[in-house]
């Protein structure tokens, strides 16, 4: 029971609480002392009764989306006989029932009965657990496919949202790039409705301090660049900026360390961004799609920011999304209890961030020459949602358009 408890909880299942009404109708056959919870121990010297019994009255409660009974075998323990008395309750209709007869070639005989009557049995209770929360999965998941779709713009802004996006792609691929500058890429997201923090192009120092002065201090200063994606990894961002002067040598630093990167070079600066420095008040979380030989574009969503790779809480997802399936997206990771709130803070806006994960979908599913594409971190507190960062890739210039990314799920 402990085994198959963790593996049920690990693999994002969770334990039906026993109702007070089935408690009490199982105190009427079964011995005081068992467990009186779930799981539902009935002590090992029960009878095959009390587990035909046993597993009626559970698969009664509407509690239950599926039943697992386990038999490992004692002196009194009758393998053989149970499996005959189980046979009959092996399909609950609406309730996958499984088992685990756990004993080899003592067991062997009450495994093929029980498998006779279509009922999986499982030498390890931890593997049904596994299995169970797999289709459980999988069944979700079909229903937010079929789910029907939460409009998140008119069918005109859609329009004018496609074609901002493709002609921003267009002159990105007409200058022989495949890699979008991060100001290209926030006018990208923002065609789709994408909120991103206010972001100006900066190619002097003078342009960068009088940016500055026109928002409001603190400022961050970010390295412009067609080839360089990571920029931290350059020394190309610059935080919390608060007066013209800090500006200006934030400028020349960024300049600098990629001037003199052996790697890359004074070619591969083409200025800076000037952005409004956002507080940091709320979770960091990250968007990204990427190609899978065999389903083409595949969603992440997870925690973000610089230790997206340490923490590796993530699930992912096929576009085009509904908002269904995005609230499923979200519910596997573990970031999502904190963001319906923790620790005395307020939940994040769930709806407009499962609608913004829709329009993030549908950017992948409509442009098809986009390759890679995340936002890193995408801020979400209870005020606002916010990209502070983001990243888009293309298809190398030749690809022939047949080979371009194609949504595995289509309409």
């Amino acid at each position: 029971g402990v085994l198959c408890t963790d593996a049920l909880l690990l693999t994002g299942g969770v334990l039906a609480n026993v109702s007070k009404e089935t408690v009490e109708e199982l105190n009427t056959f079964l011995p005081s002392a068992w467990s009186h919870s779930n799981p539902i121990d009935i002590l090992g010297d029960a009878s095959p009764d009390a587990y035909a019994k046993t597993l009626q009255v559970a698969g009664n409660d509407p509690a239950s989306d599926g039943l697992l009974v386990i038999l490992t075998p004692q002196s009194v323990t009758k393998p053989t006989e149970t499996a005959e008395q189980l046979k009959k309750f092996g399909q609950i209709e609406g309730k996958p029932v499984y088992a685990s007869w756990m004993g080899g070639g003592i067991v062997a005989e009450g495994q093929k009965i029980l498998t006779a009557a279509g009922v999986p049995v499982f030498a390890e209770p931890d593997t049904a657990a596994k299995v169970f929360t797999t289709l459980y999965n999988y069944k979700k998941n079909l229903e937010a496919i079929s789910a029907p779709a939460e409009p998140t713009a008119t069918a005109e802004e859609g329009a004018k949202a496609r074609a901002a996006a493709a002609k921003i792609i267009d002159g990105v691929r007409a200058s022989g790039r495949t890699i979008l500058t991060e100001y290209e890429s926030k006018k990208l997201l923002a065609a789709y409705g994408i909120n991103t923090v206010q972001t100006e192009i900066a190619r002097t120092e003078e342009d960068a301090i009088k940016l500055a002065e026109g928002m409001k201090f603190p400022v961050v200063a970010k390295l412009l660049s067609e080839t360089i994606t990571h920029k931290t990894d350059v020394g190309g961002v610059k935080l919390n900026l608060q007066s013209p002067e800090e500006v200006r040598k934030a400028f020349v630093e960024i300049k600098t360390a990629v001037s003199n990167n052996p790697k890359w070079g004074p070619q591969h600066f083409q200025g800076v961004t000037i952005q409004q420095m956002v507080k940091q008040e709320g979770y960091e979380i990250i968007l990204g799609s990427s190609l899978d030989g065999q389903f083409g574009p595949v969603l992440l969503f997870g925690m973000g920011g610089q230790l997206v790779e340490v923490f590796k809480d993530k699930a992912l997802g096929l576009p085009p999304l509904n908002t269904t399936h995005a609230r499923l997206m979200f519910e596997q990771t573990k970031i999502f209890k904190a963001l319906k709130g923790v620790r005395g803070r307020k939940s994040v806006d769930m709806k407009a961030l499962e609608r913004l994960m829709v329009q993030f979908s549908l950017v992948v599913a409509e442009q098809p020459w986009i390759k890679e594409m995340d936002i890193n971190p995408l801020l979400a507190s209870e005020e606002q949602i916010i990209a502070l960062d983001a990243r888009v890739i293309l298809h190398d210039l030749d690809t022939p358009v047949e080979k371009l990314s194609k949504p595995a799920i289509r309409s």
